[in-house]
């Protein structure tokens, strides 16, 4: 709890400076990094046991990349600082995608050689920056190049959009768009890059704060098999937990089990009512699945829990805090 009043109160403080819509100095830029790193760090633990490291990884890179830029930009302030400023912050707002992309390669065993695609797709997103360093020229880019990045924010939006962390998607890719604002046409935004850069910072840093204080609450699940899989469905968003169900829903098809698995849980197949009790053979398929992005004792953590408990109280008891 102590964690959480820090988050809260640093974030309060930091957003209220931010939200004056005039550029923030070092100390607000400074508030706000610390606030994103408590958050993202009070985070990492109930991932443990998941392919969800390698995205929380990424981003802490986009916090530090993010909060680095603008503390630079924020300290040479009176330095000469056209050249470098709008390169940095294009940089570093490319990093926010990195998590977004290491999310859907999240899945056992090229998880870990799919950082490799991630560090490279930041590398080609943030190849106008390299351009305008070495070459100079307005720090504008394409309208085609900026539409496409709108649509990759677009994504993110919606893989967490039908999850309990809506908000902080949404959140997300507020941020997100904030950051891209002052790179499609000069003078289009009323806005300076400072504020912006600033107000994407402070967005993604309240998206972290809400995750880390577990916001939204979890929902009372039926019987364990459904606490682990809206679980697992929030942790990971619409796209693999579409998947996982289609492949749930074939092999019931196939083996005329009495349920089928939808959004919220396992459904009775004819009555579409929440079951008490799933057939040992349907448990056994789940856990099988669900083997590619999270550990045995992942799964047992929730399954063991008391019935009706959310995430947070099975997290903790998966992690030890």
């Amino acid at each position: 709890m102590g964690l959480l009043a820090v988050i809260w109160a640093n974030l309060f403080a930091a957003m209220i400076a931010v939200f004056t819509f005039t550029a923030p100095g070092p100390l607000v830029i400074g508030g706000l990094w610390v606030v994103g790193l408590c958050a993202l760090f009070g985070r990492k633990n109930r991932l443990t046991g998941t392919t969800l490291l390698a995205p929380w990884y990424w981003s802490l890179a986009a916090l530090a990349a993010l909060g680095g830029s603008e503390m630079a930009i924020a300290i040479a302030a009176d330095a000469p600082r056209a050249e470098w400023a709008m390169p940095l912050r294009f940089a570093a707002a490319m990093t926010t995608f990195c998590p977004l992309m290491a999310l859907l390669g999240a899945k056992r065993p090229q998880d870990r050689a799919w950082q490799f695609i991630v560090f490279s797709l930041w590398i080609v997103l943030g190849l106008p920056s390299f351009e305008w360093l070495l070459f100079g020229g307005v720090a504008e880019i394409h309208p085609a190049r900026f539409w496409f990045l709108v649509v990759l924010t677009l994504i993110g939006a919606t893989n967490g959009l039908t999850t309990r962390y809506w908000p902080s998607g949404l959140l997300f890719a507020g941020g997100q768009l904030a950051l891209l604002a002052p790179f499609l046409t000069s003078g289009q935004v009323p806005l300076p890059a400072e504020v912006t850069g600033s107000l994407g910072l402070a967005a993604m840093v309240l998206a972290w704060g809400l995750v880390a204080l577990e916001f939204p609450p979890a929902r009372r699940a039926s019987n364990p098999l459904d606490r682990v899989w809206r679980d697992f469905r929030d942790l990971y968003g619409v796209v693999w937990a579409l998947r996982i169900a289609e492949r749930m829903n074939a092999s019931a098809t196939l083996y005329s089990w009495p349920v089928r698995l939808d959004w919220r849980g396992f459904r009775d197949r004819e009555t579409d009512q929440p079951v008490a009790e799933v057939p040992e053979a349907v448990a056994e398929s789940l856990r099988s699945l669900l083997r590619r992005f999270v550990s045995p004792e992942w799964i047992a953590a929730r399954l063991e829990g008391p019935a009706g408990t959310g995430s947070t109280e099975a997290a903790k008891t998966s992690t030890g805090t």
